[in-house]
């Protein structure tokens, strides 16, 4: 079938049509949102080394850092209970609240200073943070004081009117040296997030200095209690799964089905290595390649040697946990897919120069790229049908992460995460359960037939009357051909004319034709 052109017009047609479907119904299975990004990373940087160099935020001495991030808090709480994912475009649109923004670092080793500003994807500042040492020395205001400095600083600095805002909240610390720090929220009346959500604003006074302004939603604490039960509870599920997985496959195919083919030294190791190292080793220079957006992350109490160093030892781990699981999975289907299916094309030999331009492989190239569509149209319609039908919550996303060109080569994460999926999937979840099953039903299906021949060499047609349970066969003992089914006719077993069949369908069909030489044994 697979060689004839209607085949392959049908299926190109299929494919397309799948095309179609999974392109025209993508924005309503997976909520896509529209960000005014007009800021990129560099431009973040530079606006923030302005802002530290206006106001005199520390370090002194600053190395940069920035990331795109998104307030995934507030997402999921206004699409799932405060209006969907109309509410959450609409918060977008408006602008009281930007969930998406640049966050830039300025940071120092060894320094407890360090300050963290915002901006919008449109460019716009939307806060900061500067971090101040707790024994740093500063003045013991009083509130009122204190509380003039930040209204002053948000309304003249940061363009905020706070004439939309109530003060709903005032605290104060003091700190070791003396110094007290006084923090400021303000909420506004109206408009709200849903019924409960509410957007407000913090102002926070260190000693005399204005140190933090920060715009958040106020979410309420009880779906923030339900929603970590619901993640509490998918948490479960995925590590259930995984290990289920684990089990059955790795431990089960991998490790069993190599140990029982190096009894018979049928395993086939070296490209499985090879291609295992190679794939891991993408997913190491993949953890160095997000060097620029891990200091974010970085402790400054922690040498940046150290830091650096842990970096380069979480690569290295990756490389030998990856290397290790991916050779051996490699291995295994491999190994288990040439035992069970020896005539199939080897896939370590699928583009070397002598298969490469066969008609075969040619074949599967293309039927895979056209099965691209097909599995693209189900994951449409999955998730459709998931949404609409069950009311399963999928979030809303943008289509492009700035964070992907703030790597050195932004190509590789895609390549790494790629090649992985694609190899180890097709050999730990389709190629080993496969070769596996075909093995295992090759192992103990044929083992009835062995007995059964055994049976009938040795005590003749009579051998029937030792059988019990669901058969149906032929015999040719050279001489007549017998047949023979259990008693009660579970399994099936028709004949017409020196014809038989486990069905009746061929025997009454005009193409039907008994074996000659059978017959005049019959």
């Amino acid at each position: 079938m697979f060689r004839k052109p209607w085949f392959w017009v049908a299926f190109v047609l299929f494919a397309t049509a799948c095309a179609v479907f999974g392109i025209v119904n993508f924005p309503k299975a997976f909520p896509i949102v529209t960000l005014d990004l007009e800021m990129d990373r560099e431009g973040a940087r530079e606006a923030a080394a302005g802002f530290a160099d206006r106001f005199g935020w520390g370090p002194a001495e600053r190395r940069q850092t920035a990331s795109f991030d998104l307030d995934r808090g507030v997402q999921s709480f206004v699409e799932l209970e405060a209006g969907g994912r109309e509410a959450f475009s609409r918060m977008l649109a408006e602008g009281l609240y930007s969930p998406y923004t640049w966050q830039v670092r300025h940071f120092a080793e060894f320094e407890t200073n360090e300050t963290l500003i915002r901006f919008t994807p449109a460019g716009a500042p939307f806060g900061f943070v500067e971090r101040i040492p707790e024994e740093a020395p500063g003045a013991a205001l009083e509130s009122a004081a204190a509380r003039a400095i930040a209204e002053a600083a948000a309304t003249a600095d940061w363009g905020i009117d706070l004439a939309s805002f109530e003060r709903v909240e005032d605290a104060q610390e003091v700190r070791p040296s003396g110094r007290i720090d006084h923090s400021f929220v303000y909420e506004r009346p109206s408009p709200t997030v849903g019924e409960e959500g509410r957007y407000r604003l913090r102002l926070v006074v260190t000693g005399d200095r204005f140190t933090e302004l920060t715009n958040f939603v106020k979410v309420p604490e009880a779906f923030e209690r339900r929603y970590e039960e619901m993640r509490s509870a998918n948490n479960g599920i995925a590590t259930g799964a995984a290990v289920a997985a684990a089990v059955l496959y790795v431990i089960g195919g991998c490790v069993i089905g190599l140990f029982l083919l190096l009894r018979t030294r049928w395993v086939l190791w070296k490209q499985a290595l090879w291609w295992g190292l190679f794939i891991a080793g993408l997913q190491a220079l993949n953890v160095l390649n997000q060097w620029p957006l891990a200091w974010m992350g970085y402790d400054t109490a922690v040498s940046a040697t150290n830091f650096a160093l842990q970096q380069v030892l979480q690569a290295l781990l990756q490389f030998l946990g990856m290397g290790i699981l991916l050779a051996v999975s490699f291995m295994a289907a491999e190994s288990l897919t040439r035992k069970a299916f020896p005539n199939h094309l080897q896939l370590w030999q699928m583009w070397s120069p002598g298969v490469a331009g066969t008609t075969s492989v040619a074949g599967r190239t293309v039927s895979g790229y056209l099965l691209v569509s097909c599995f693209f149209a189900f994951e449409v319609a999955l998730y459709l049908f998931a949404n609409r039908t069950l009311g399963w919550w999928s979030p809303s996303d943008a289509l492009y992460d700035p964070n992907v060109l703030a790597t050195y080569l932004p190509w590789l994460s895609s390549l790494a995460i790629s090649l992985q999926a694609g190899f180890w999937e097709e050999c730990l979840f389709r190629a080993i359960p496969l070769a596996s099953a075909a093995l295992l039903g090759q192992r103990f299906g044929g083992k009835k037939w062995w007995i059964l021949g055994a049976l009938l060499d040795q005590y003749g047609w009579k051998a029937v009357d030792r059988l019990n349970g669901m058969y149906a066969f032929a015999w040719d003992d050279g001489e007549r051909v017998w047949l023979a089914r259990d008693a009660v006719g579970v399994k099936p077993l028709y004949y017409r004319d020196g014809a038989f069949a486990s069905e009746i369908a061929p025997l009454l069909g005009p193409s039907a034709r008994p074996c000659a030489a059978a017959v005049a044994r019959w």
